[in-house]
Formats: C-alpha cells, sequence, structure tokens
C-alpha cells in the first residue's frame, strides 16, 4: 500500500526527519509513536505532500508519488487528518463534511449517511458551524470529513490529543469500528498514548531524533520505557 524509504524532511535549511521509512500494508492500522518534537509530524507532512521531501522514496501501490502535489494524493485514496484539526468554524458541519467529497474529485453533493453512521452527533449538529463544537466534536468532524471521500489510506497525526477522556474512548471505537467495517482501508496514525495504540493498531514504528528506531508488531515494555519516556 505505502512504503517510504529514508525520507528526508524539514523546513527550509533545517532537516527534521533524517530516516523516515516506514511501510503501511493493506488494511493495517500503523501507529507512529515518540516523544514531542522527533518529527513524526513533519514525516507525515512528508508522506501526505504538504512538505516536499529533500531525498529519500514513497511508493503508493508500488508506484513513486515523491513528486505528486498532496491534491493529486487525496485524488487517489489519501485522507488526511492534520494536527490541529484545520476544520473551517465559519462553515457548519455539513459544510465541513461536503468540502470532504471535494477533496477526491467526486461529483457527489450530498453527505454519505454512513459517515453519520459512524458519526451519529454530527447529524444532529449539520447545522452548527464548525467554531461551535467542542474539541472532541471538532475533532470527530475532521475525522469524518476525511473519510467522508472514501479514502483507501487515512493518515491522522495525534487524533486524541487534548480531548477529554470520554471522547478518546468514543474515538477509539470509531476507529475499531472503521477498521473492522473498512477492511480494505489502511490507517496511519501518530499517537502519544500506549494504551490507546495498544488497543487499535497493528503495527507500531517509533521515532527518535528523526529517525525510526524500533519497529514490530508489539509495544514492549523496555521500549516504551526507553523511547517514550514512560
Amino acid at each position: 500500500m505505502l512504503k517510504s524509504t529514508n525520507l528526508e524532511v524539514g523546513y527550509g535549511e533545517s532537516v527534521v526527519v533524517r530516516n523516515g521509512s516506514l511501510e503501511v500494508k493493506k488494511g493495517q492500522v500503523v501507529c507512529l509513536m515518540g516523544r514531542n518534537g522527533v518529527g513524526k509530524s513533519t514525516l507525515m507532512k512528508g508522506i501526505m505532500g504538504v512538505l516536499k521531501p529533500t531525498q529519500g522514496h514513497l511508493y503508493y501501490n508500488g508506484e513513486s508519488i515523491i513528486e505528486s502535489l498532496p491534491t493529486k494524493r487525496a485524488h487517489r485514496g489519501f485522507g488526511y487528518v492534520p494536527q490541529g484539526r484545520e476544520i473551517f468554524g465559519t462553515l457548519t458541519v455539513q459544510e465541513n463534511l461536503l468540502i470532504g467529497l471535494e477533496s477526491n474529485g467526486t461529483k457527489q453533493k450530498t453527505v454519505p449517511e454512513w459517515i453519520y453512521d459512524y458519526f451519529p452527533d454530527l447529524k444532529e449538529m449539520k447545522n452548527r458551524k464548525g467554531g461551535d463544537l467542542s474539541g472532541g466534536q471538532q475533532q470527530q468532524l475532521a475525522i469524518g470529513r476525511a473519510l467522508a471521500a472514501n479514502p483507501n489510506l487515512l493518515l491522522l497525526d495525534e487524533p486524541t490529543e487534548g480531548i477529554q477522556p470520554n471522547i478518546v474512548a468514543d474515538i477509539q471505537d470509531i476507529i475499531e469500528n472503521i477498521k473492522s467495517k473498512q477492511k480494505d482501508l489502511s490507517i496511519l496514525l501518530i499517537e502519544q498514548s500506549v494504551d490507546f495504540a495498544r488497543r487499535i493498531a497493528d503495527y507500531y514504528y517509533i521515532m527518535d531524533n528523526g529517525k525510526i528506531v524500533y519497529e514490530g508488531g508489539e509495544l514492549k515494555e523496555k521500549d516504551t520505557q526507553h523511547l517514550l519516556g514512560i
């Protein structure tokens, strides 16, 4: 599905990620972890095309996409929920979801009902402005907007950051529900909570100082203590 090899990504002359090598297989939930400031979000932006890698390779379904623009990646099936959500606060919930539909070039003009099946609260609030929602509701809206385009690969940057515990549980349930119902959908998520990651992920990568320093199908106690400071 997705494979990056030795990606180097940064801002201007400042290199943040020096060895961004990971793989997300079809139907997998892969969690990218690490302390704050080690380059996780920068790597994800490089994968989405928001930042252009200066070195390395990036393949999607076996084809190089290193030169593709973010819009092209969206049209090919990438869904992206950035850190901070970036919903449109002056638009209604429904209008935000319709923008998600446009990202993959579809001509559909109505929000798919299955989006509201995942997020029933959004249906009740569809005429409210996005800026009037709570942080947890905005996160649900951001995920729903990305899903509206029916992506093959969903990129989630810290979906539980700053969210109250009951909404974290809801988001966990939503991801597990998506995983069970949309078996062809792959998910790459950045997450700080070890408990959350262990419940939903199939595979793990840990970053430190801009490099992938661990990968595996389980999080061992010694790895979380040493590499995550937990």
